[in-house]
């Protein structure tokens, strides 16, 4: 595993969310790990595949699936819009 990839971060939420609904995030807030956990929740919630090969990319954004999310944070939320 590289050192950039948040995969297994990925893929702990997406399962946990499956499971049991779980989807307290445990990784320091605002980390890399953090975001990549926040990614696997949304990926279960709209029916995506598991994720795969998740890293950060510039400019406040996400890749996973060959696919790239840009982050939209706020006091309320978090969400993700697609933008490749």
């Amino acid at each position: 595993m590289k050192t950039n990839d948040l995969t297994k971060y990925a893929v702990s939420a997406y399962q946990n969310r499956k499971d049991s609904g779980f989807t307290a995030n445990p990784n320091l807030y605002s980390s890399p790990a953090w975001y990549a956990h926040e990614l696997g929740i949304f990926f279960e919630k709209t029916g995506r595949t598991i994720p795969k090969e998740v890293r950060m990319s510039r400019g406040y954004s996400i890749r996973a699936n060959g696919m790239l999310f840009k982050i939209h944070e706020t006091k309320e939320q978090l969400t993700f819009e697609r933008i490749e």
